[in-house]
């Protein structure tokens, strides 16, 4: 399938008055529905049939990059990758490639013109026990890329899908979580940096279960991670190198360590009462339940997936909302998953809600695609 295809046709981004949300409705027996959502001034949502699609068959979200979706299932069989362009409907298939180790972490970036899918490998082999695995979309050809500047952290032996931290790509690079480190690969250059998180501590594989949900944002141009915990959840700015040069004036500085800046901490009773005073609802939400999904900076709102409905919450008001309402079809239903993705720019020319109605999403078979 020619290139051209999987050009974004429209964009919007997530600092503007309206972006988007992906919700992947999983089924046990494979087939997926996905549903576009246009959400507007942190209030109304509405659903975009044009960019919504079922499938038969069974695939993963594993990223998404400027209006581009990354997928992973079969193709007569055998694994394979799918790069999918909801605006076109069209895909393409990339075979994965050879790998003696684990793919530990995917990646997408696309530019609106070419895109690269990065798999970072797991490799004993290796030294530092890194490797990369990157396919570029102009030369549709898969190449290595050996870090020698880093050395991969250690990881639990066994890592809760989950609770896993979606890649982003922001500013020409993609960002991982791995290990309680921010890993940053440069697309221009192939260079590949690791920061230490925020909320790190010298046993991840412990941590990370105490840190339930976690996500990266992009917001204003500006890198953002947030996460729940015990307390309640919480968002840091990933500081850009100009702003972190002025600490080099002392001798303990370390780029690695002070590299974020703390935004909001809102503690789990103040969202919690917030929520049974707006909806009468004496539910019991444990702090695991609620899962960050976006970061508006300009509208000081953030996202949050509870069970059974996607909430927004400002920071300068204290308003908690409820942007839509989704369903779990009895024991055939898997998982839901919600990832921002560029807006439509129809803002919801199908069905609207006024912000006062919820939007409950729905579960039908719409446009089927073949992946």
């Amino acid at each position: 399938m020619e290139q051209k295809n999987l050009q974004a046709t429209s964009t919007t981004s997530l600092e503007s008055s309206v972006f988007g949300l992906v919700c992947h409705y999983q089924f046990e027996n494979g087939s997926s529905q996905f549903i576009a959502l246009d959400v507007q001034n942190g209030s109304a949502a509405s659903l975009d049939n044009s960019l919504s699609f079922f499938t038969e068959n069974f695939v993963q979200t594993l990223a998404s990059s400027n209006g581009l979706i990354l997928l992973h299932g079969y193709n007569e069989n055998q694994p394979c990758y799918f790069v999918f362009n909801p605006f076109t409907k069209h895909s393409i298939v990339i075979p994965q490639p050879c790998i003696n180790g684990f793919v530990i972490r995917v990646g997408l970036a696309f530019d609106g013109s070419q895109y690269e899918i990065v798999l970072i490998e797991a490799n004993p082999i290796k030294s530092n026990g890194l490797e990369l695995h990157i396919f570029n979309s102009d030369t549709s050809k898969w190449r290595m890329h050996h870090p020698n500047n880093l050395t991969l952290p250690s990881l639990p032996e066994f890592e809760f899908q989950e609770l896993g931290t979606p890649p982003l790509h922001s500013n020409g690079a993609i960002h991982w979580e791995i290990g309680g480190y921010l890993l940053v690969y440069q697309v221009q250059g192939s260079h590949c940096e690791l920061y230490e998180l925020p909320n790190s501590f010298e046993d991840w594989s412990w941590q990370s279960t105490m840190t339930y949900r976690r996500c990266f944002c992009e917001s204003g141009g500006r890198v953002y991670y947030c996460y729940t915990d015990f307390d309640g959840f919480h968002i840091w700015d990933f500081l850009k190198k100009h702003e972190y040069d002025h600490f080099g004036l002392y001798a303990s500085y370390d780029s690695k360590k002070l590299r974020w800046r703390l935004v909001h901490s809102v503690m789990h009773e103040v969202l919690i009462s917030n929520y049974q005073n707006s909806y009468s609802n004496n539910c019991d939400l444990e702090p695991y339940k609620f899962a960050p999904i976006a970061y508006n900076e300009q509208a000081q709102t953030i996202y949050l997936q509870l069970p059974g409905t996607v909430v927004s919450y400002n920071f300068d008001t204290g308003i908690l909302r409820s942007i839509c309402t989704y369903s779990y079809p009895g024991i055939n239903f898997n998982c839901c998953l919600f990832l921002p993705s560029t807006s439509s720019g129809h803002r919801g020319r199908n069905l609207v809600s006024n912000g006062e109605t919820e939007l409950n999403l729905p579960i039908a078979e719409m446009e089927k695609l073949s992946l």
